[in-house]
């Protein structure tokens, strides 16, 4: 018994490659496809609607042929490619049958063709993980197939974490044609601007490898939305609300079609609006836009309202790192030259000692990082004292 998550219709082609002797478990759907029922027929697979507990005989003469039964125990995919319920008919028939259980993840095929875009097929990785087999005897997932769907579905779960925290990294562009996708047809400049600034900040990899994989994260002067999106595509467990002053680039980011309900963005000025409670405040290249006095303000503004144990990631250019920052100046001056980003009183860059001056007073203990080896950027990483 073949056991697998279920995101796409890839699914299926997937998982019949790895063996010719399978066979499935089908939807009503795919048994009455006028192109696929056919094929499944011929195959001898089982619609569910018949009732997995009536096709007991059927699956034991198949067994006894040498074949394995393969069942996506959530029944339909999932767009989101987030594990929901497990049902019971796969481990019904494992516990009839005597048969063992041999988990199987399934990593991307949701990505690479989404539930709704069934004719479309994008780039991405498709990888699936085989997991130690379970014997009949095994108990320690349960002793009858009750108990197994519920312990299974919580295996599956944190397994699944596992394997997408290896595959959905920055590092290797897991998720590059997904953001640039996001941002097309929305001016071919706007989307040159967004391969440029990946480029520049590494898939926002530093940001990603600081931030929890489950936090409420604030993106202040997010801009268009590139890191907020990317930070959520990251981890289906961040919540992230974005806020900037330009109300362009704010309505740019709320019209994305991947936009949800994790990700939020606010047309407001960041030292004057309601901040909301997070676990992180992230301050990325939008300090040096505004006056030293009120930079203080927003961090003060901010550091109010980190949670317990969260955290302020600020990164601006050094001042002090005077052979590095002429590119940086350099940089923020084409930046607000071709009119992707405004400023109104020019660029006011500080040094470090001011950015953690300020975050001691706030009682935070700080540590920085450099971000680059050409420019004069540093990454603050602030976290409260400990009482």
């Amino acid at each position: 018994m073949v056991v697998a998550n279920h995101q796409s219709f890839l699914d299926i082609l997937t998982v019949l490659s790895l063996n010719r002797k399978f066979i499935m478990v089908t939807s009503r759907w795919v048994w009455r496809s006028p192109f696929f029922g056919r094929v499944v027929r011929k195959a001898q697979f089982y619609p569910v609607e018949k009732g997995i507990e009536n096709g007991l005989t059927h699956f034991r003469k198949a067994v006894e042929e040498g074949y394995s039964i393969v069942v996506f125990a959530e029944g339909s995919r999932q767009s989101d490619c987030v594990i929901k319920r497990f049902h019971k008919g796969a481990f019904y028939l494992a516990e009839k049958l005597s048969l063992d259980i041999v988990p199987l993840l399934i990593h991307g095929n949701g990505l690479c063709m989404t539930k709704g875009d069934d004719f479309y097929v994008k780039n991405g990785r498709l990888t699936m993980k085989i997991l130690k087999r379970i014997t009949p005897g095994n108990t320690q997932f349960g002793s009858t197939y009750q108990e197994r769907t519920k312990k299974m579905e919580k295996f599956f779960k944190s397994e699944y974490e596992e394997l997408e925290k290896e595959c959905s990294t920055p590092d290797n562009r897991y998720f590059t044609d997904k953001l640039v996708k996001n941002y097309l047809y929305k001016g071919p400049i706007l989307e040159w601007y967004l391969r440029v600034k990946m480029r520049m900040e590494k898939n926002y990899a530093p940001f990603h490898h600081l931030v929890p994989y489950e936090a409420d994260v604030v993106d202040m002067g997010c801009g268009y939305g590139f890191m907020s999106y990317m930070l959520s595509f990251l981890s289906p467990k961040r919540r992230i609300t974005g806020i900037d002053y330009d109300a362009e680039k704010i309505h740019v980011a709320q019209h994305c079609m991947a936009k949800n309900d994790r990700v939020q963005f606010m047309h407001a000025d960041a030292s004057t609006c309601a901040v909301p409670h997070a676990d992180v405040f992230i301050m990325s290249d939008m300090l040096h836009y505004l006056p030293v006095e009120k930079q203080r303000v927003i961090i003060e503004r901010c550091a109010s309202k980190v949670k317990a144990g969260g955290m302020i990631i600020i990164r601006d250019g050094d001042a002090s790192l005077s052979d590095k920052h002429r590119l940086t100046r350099l940089s923020e001056f084409f930046s607000t030259r071709f009119g992707f980003n405004k400023t109104k009183g020019g660029l006011n860059f500080t040094s470090r000692d001011v950015i953690r001056k300020i975050l001691k007073s706030c009682g935070f203990e700080v540590s920085i990082i450099r971000n680059d080896e050409h420019t004069s950027n540093v990454i603050y990483i602030a976290r409260r004292e400990r009482a």
